[in-house]
C-alpha cells in the first residue's frame, strides 16, 4: 500500500478513479451504456453496487452481463465465489452445498473421501527408478549400491508395501501360469486323436436333406431300432390301451371337394 494513500484504499482506485467502476466482461452496446450511465449516477444513488473495497465495505464482483463473472476453474482445489470474490476456505465451506446462480462457487476437483493407494515418498520412487535403471544396464549383479540405496532411504512402511505388493504380483503371476497351462493341456476327447482324424464335413452337411430325408427324425437317435422292435411296441401300446378301456380316436379323412385334385400320402416302411 503507497504511502499516498492514507485511506488503505487499494491501487484499484487509483486506476478507475471510483469505488464504482461497474465492470462488466460481456461487452455490447447495452451494457456498455448502462455501465457508464451507472458510473455516473453511483455518488447519487444509494443503490449502487461498490466493486472496489475499502475499509468500510467490501467490494462486490465483476458483472458478466446481469449475472456475475466467475473465471475458469484452474487445474486445482481452488475455488471462486461468485458474488463476493473471497478467499475459498477449505476448513468451513462445504464442498457440495446447493448455491445459488448468483452464490454458487465452481472449481474442476473437489476434496472428498477415497480409497487409494498410499504413494511412496518422492526420494524412495527417485531411488527405485535408478536401481531399474541400473538393472536395465548393467545387470542386477552390479547394482548392489542402488538396491542399498532404497533400503536406508525409504522409511518401513515404504519397504513393506514393497514386500506386500511383490508378494501380489507373483500370486497373480501363479495364477496366469495356472490358467495357461490349463489352456494348453490337450483335452481327454483330443486325447491320439490327429488333424486327420478331424471331419471335412461343412454346415451345409447338416441340412436335413442330406441326413435322413425319408424318416421322420433327421439326426440318428433311432438308427438302432429294428423294424420288429417297432412292431413289438405297437403291439404293447395297443394291449395297454385295452387294458385300460382306451378308446382309439377315430382319424377322418378330410373331405375335399374334388378328391381327384387331392394328394393322399402313401404310407412307406420306416426302413428300407
Amino acid at each position: 500500500m503507497s504511502n499516498d494513500n492514507p485511506d488503505g484504499q487499494p491501487l484499484d482506485i487509483e486506476y478507475y478513479e471510483t469505488n464504482y467502476p461497474y465492470l462488466n466482461v460481456k461487452k455490447n452496446l447495452l451494457n456498455n451504456t448502462l455501465s457508464k450511465w451507472r458510473r455516473a449516477i453511483a455518488p447519487y444513488n444509494p443503490f449502487a453496487m461498490q466493486q472496489i473495497p475499502n475499509q468500510k465495505r467490501m467490494g462486490m464482483g465483476i458483472r458478466n452481463g446481469n449475472g456475475f463473472y466467475f473465471p475458469d476453474p484452474y487445474p486445482n482445489r481452488v475455488n471462486w465465489s461468485v458474488f463476493f470474490p473471497t478467499h475459498y476456505d477449505p476448513l468451513s465451506e462445504q464442498h457440495f452445498s446447493n448455491h445459488g446462480w448468483q452464490t454458487r462457487k465452481d472449481a474442476p476437483m473437489f476434496t472428498a473421501l477415497a480409497i487409494r493407494a498410499q504413494a511412496l515418498p518422492r526420494g524412495c520412487v527417485r531411488q527405485i527408478e535408478q536401481f531399474k535403471r541400473c538393472q536395465s544396464v548393467n545387470g542386477v549383479t552390479k547394482c548392489q549400491e542402488e538396491a542399498d540405496n532404497i533400503i536406508s532411504i525409504c522409511p518401513k512402511w515404504a519397504l513393506e508395501g514393497l514386500k506386500e505388493k511383490k508378494k501380489q504380483l507373483d500370486k497373480i503371476e501363479a495364477i496366469q501360469t495356472l490358467q495357461y497351462r490349463s489352456v494348453l493341456e490337450v483335452s481327454p476327447y483330443n486325447k491320439g486323436r490327429t488333424v486327420k482324424d478331424v471331419s471335412d464335413k461343412t454346415w451345409a452337411d447338416g441340412h436335413r436333406d442330406n441326413l435322413r430325408p425319408d424318416t421322420m427324425w433327421a439326426d440318428e437317435r433311432y438308427t438302432n431300432i429294428t423294424q420288429a422292435e417297432i412292431n413289438e411296441a405297437k403291439k404293447r401300446v395297443a394291449a395297454r390301451d385295452k387294458a385300460t378301456g382306451r378308446v382309439k380316436e377315430a382319424v377322418y379323412q378330410v373331405h375335399h371337394p374334388d378328391l381327384s385334385s387331392s394328394h393322399l400320402s402313401e404310407d412307406k416302411p420306416l426302413y428300407p
